[in-house]
């Protein structure tokens, strides 16, 4: 991994956790009790999120590496303070997939296939580990649930079929397994939002 990469997976992570924890400027206590917490959570959530796309990018063949992306963040922050937190912006950055050419200097790109693979894997790592956490939830105490419902947001958000997020590429490839996920993304949050209180 290179060291550009590090650094933008890092910025990225440590906004996310910001903008999961912010709930108001009335709420700053709570705030530097759920950070820590959050920066932990969305660490492991978001990293393996952008390395599933990476892991299968570079499994077809191509080079693949996470780029940050300077709107993103500043929308990330600018609708969690508007919102009180209440919406999520959380498309800091993304995995960019390079074309690549063979020997006679033909380009290829990613096949419908092998691009709604790449995007899926995101989101259905992060319905894996939101079930993960719940199980550490139930068995260790409340505070893992914030990690349950930073990877149901995730995968749930990435899946929205708008511009260049996963749910369009998965859409445009599989239509029945884009509503599969989403269904299941949207039935996710319901119940924590109905099980667990922050």
């Amino acid at each position: 991994m290179e060291l550009r990469e590090i650094r933008d997976l890092a910025i990225a992570a440590l906004v996310l956790a910001a903008v999961f924890s912010y709930k108001g400027f009335d709420k700053i206590p709570e705030f530097t009790i759920f950070f820590p917490f959050a920066i932990l959570f969305v660490s492991v959530s978001f990293l393996a999120h952008e390395m599933s796309h990476r892991y299968f990018a570079r499994k077809y063949g191509y080079y693949a590496v996470f780029q940050l992306w300077p709107l993103g963040l500043g929308l990330a922050a600018a609708l969690a303070i508007v919102s009180n937190g209440s919406f999520i912006f959380a498309a800091p950055g993304a995995v960019v997939i390079f074309a690549k050419a063979d020997l006679w200097g033909n380009v290829k790109h990613l096949s419908l296939k092998q691009s709604g693979i790449v995007s899926a894997a995101g989101p259905v790592v992060n319905l894996i580990l939101a079930a993960a956490f719940t199980i550490l939830g139930i068995a260790f105490g409340q505070i893992f649930f914030l990690g349950t419902v930073i990877n149901i947001w995730l995968s749930l958000f990435n899946l929205l079929p708008l511009g260049p997020l996963d749910g369009t590429k998965v859409l445009h490839w599989n239509k029945k397994i884009w509503f599969a996920l989403f269904i299941i993304s949207i039935f996710a949050l319901i119940l924590a939002m109905v099980f667990v209180v922050f």
